[in-house]
């Protein structure tokens, strides 16, 4: 599945979630404020009968007579189902009735039907329970059994008079003027049972259904839109890098944005130029070398041919160019190999406590009568303090005899080169500087690039091979060190190296060891 076609599916799924969550609070909010509403409508329809029967109280004193007579209980529960209030007439017309109306046998009056069994049966005959307070064609409860259940009456302790009583009741105190009489109590509803309200009640939910459809289909066109907007650019990157593998360096992929997926791009971008920077400089890599192998190797097999072709005679001046050309030849393959095992991470150094001060120096006087006998003086400024680096003695020994080598190859005579020591607190200095030639400005930071050499005063007829300084670099770099080059005051070429100095604890680790040895 292509992340397109995923992307899209999770903007689906997590708008589907939302509109699932937010169904379940609507609904969670809905149903609690609907139930409310029910048993506030409820209570309002009550508000007659605490009127009738506070009046009741005000006549008669109590509510004694609604529990002996519960005949003027159902004559209330009557008159406050039509919102009329009583009168003292009414009283004097249910003494009356009661007169007249026929003993009870003691037993529980008959269940009332359910209202799907009584459906369109007229009310109940005089001596049955009323019907329920508020219960019209427009409030009825359907086949709730809580439907024949009869409102409670109770005292102003909350003890009951008529009916049961529980604590989860609703209640409306009965008020004489301001103090509460007594409560009447019904059980509250917990879910809508009015045929109306569940049909309100179904009604939302179908249109919040249909509502949370159609936000679901056409959701569906921005999440389309956004999917292909996010991975537009991803499946350019994707083509680039796919362009990248075959070798053509040379591909680039737009950058749109400053996000995460334009920083890829950049970075893409910035891979490939160092490919094909790569690239090239394998490309020149293997033409130089080349070059470099093929003009001893020419010189000798022409040395060889005069020899069979009896130009030249095998004599010992013959023998002599020739060996200079293979030592030539070697010293460009043992430099080729150095590197090569410097590039693969098989450069082995052996770290020790060197006295670099002492290390520069004897370097330096073995180096002196070379340079004198080319007419070039070679002078120093060393610090006086010994210094020490954690370092391999060889390679340091190496780095410096090409650094010398370098200076000594490209001055011209007469000419000078001053080697410089400095000291710091956390790292040791060495400044070469020669006379003249120069070297441009554009060529200074490629010096140490191997097999590069500067094509004027500086170039091949010294017989060098540009690989001197990319050995030191590779040296330098292997002790945490750097290395630069700059043109220098004198005419010539400055070179400025810098080390760290061993830490105290390196040196007293090195003392330690030797005095275990």
């Amino acid at each position: 599945m292509s992340l397109f076609i995923r992307l899209w599916f999770s903007f689906l799924i997590t708008l589907g979630m939302v509109l699932v969550l937010l169904y379940g609070a609507v609904q969670w909010s809905f149903d609690n404020g609907m139930i409310r509403y029910i048993n506030q409508r409820e209570a309002a329809t009550y508000k007659t009968l605490t009127d009738n029967l506070a009046n009741f109280h005000q006549w008669k004193g109590d509510f004694s007579q609604l529990r002996s007579e519960p005949f003027y209980w159902r004559k209330l529960l009557t008159l406050s189902q039509r919102t009329e209030t009583v009168t003292q007439s009414h009283l004097s017309e249910w003494e009356l009735e009661a007169l007249f109306e026929p003993p009870k046998p003691h037993r529980p009056p008959p269940r009332r039907p359910p209202p799907e069994r009584n459906a369109g049966h007229p009310p109940p005959e005089q001596g049955h329970p009323p019907p329920r307070m508020g219960d019209d064609p427009h409030n009825r409860r359907g086949s709730n059994p809580k439907n024949g259940m009869r409102i409670s009456l109770l005292a102003d302790d909350l003890s009951p008079v008529i009916g049961p009583y529980k604590k989860d009741f609703d209640t409306l105190p009965i008020k004489v003027g301001n103090t509460v009489v007594g409560y009447i109590a019904w059980p509250p509803s917990k879910v809508p049972e009015a045929s109306y309200d569940i049909a309100f009640v179904e009604s939302q939910k179908h249109a919040f259904l249909l509502l949370a459809s159609i936000a679901l289909i056409l959701g569906a066109v921005p999440a389309f839109f956004f999917s292909r907007v996010f991975t537009s650019p991803i499946n350019r990157i994707a083509a680039t890098t796919k362009r990248l593998v075959k070798g053509e360096y040379q591909t680039r992929t737009a950058v749109e944005s400053t996000d995460e997926i334009g920083q890829l791009a950049l970075d893409i971008n910035t891979l490939a130029t160092t490919l094909d920077a790569n690239e090239k400089a394998r490309g020149e890599w293997f033409a130089n070398t080349a070059h470099e192998l093929r003009t001893p190797l020419s010189i000798i097999k022409g040395e060889f041919e005069a020899i069979i072709d009896g130009i030249r005679p095998a004599n010992k001046n013959t023998l002599a160019s020739i060996e200079e050309e293979v030592a030539h030849l070697q010293t460009l393959i043992e430099d080729l190999y150095t590197l090569s095992n410097a590039d693969i991470g098989a450069f082995l150094y052996n770290m020790t406590l060197c006295n670099f001060g002492n290390l520069a120096a004897d370097t330096v006087a073995r180096y002196r009568p070379i340079a004198a006998d080319k007419g070039i003086s070679l002078s120093t400024s060393f610090c006086s303090m010994p210094v020490y680096v954690m370092g391999d003695e060889t390679r340091l020994q190496q780095l410096l005899e090409n650094l010398l080598k370098n200076s000594e190859k490209y001055t011209d005579a007469p000419g000078e080169i001053v080697v410089t020591l400095r000291c710091e607190a956390s790292s040791v200095i060495l400044i070469i500087d020669d006379t003249a030639p120069s070297v441009p400005d554009d060529a200074l930071p490629r010096l140490f690039e191997k097999l590069y050499r500067v094509e004027t005063s500086r170039n091949r007829k010294t017989g060098g091979a540009g690989l001197g300084l990319a050995i030191v670099k590779k040296i330098v770099d292997a002790h945490n060190g750097t290395i630069a080059a700059q043109r220098s005051n004198k005419g010539g070429l400055r070179v400025t190296m810098t080390l760290e100095v061993a830490s105290p604890s390196e040196k007293a680790d090195e003392t330690a060891s030797q005095g275990k040895a």
